[in-house]
């Protein structure tokens, strides 16, 4: 079982301190946090921090038109 957990800000325009290190906070872009650490683990229950989307499928190009 793995201690952490990818997640995302739910709020992209939500600037949360970073736990012990005045003037950061936290990206606005995936990462790992600690599901054993309180802070995370309470913004993790609370949902200000949630699961990243799913990527988007990648463009693939439409079929070629055959002549008939």
């Amino acid at each position: 079982m793995s201690l952490t957990k990818t997640v995302v800000l739910a709020d992209k325009e939500a600037r949360v301190p970073w736990p012990n290190s005045p003037g950061r906070f936290l990206p606005n872009e995936p990462f790992e946090a600690s599901l054993i650490d309180p802070f995370f683990a309470a913004l993790i229950a609370d949902e200000s921090l949630v699961d990243p989307p799913p990527d988007p499928p990648a463009e693939t190009a439409p079929p070629p038109k055959s002549k008939p």
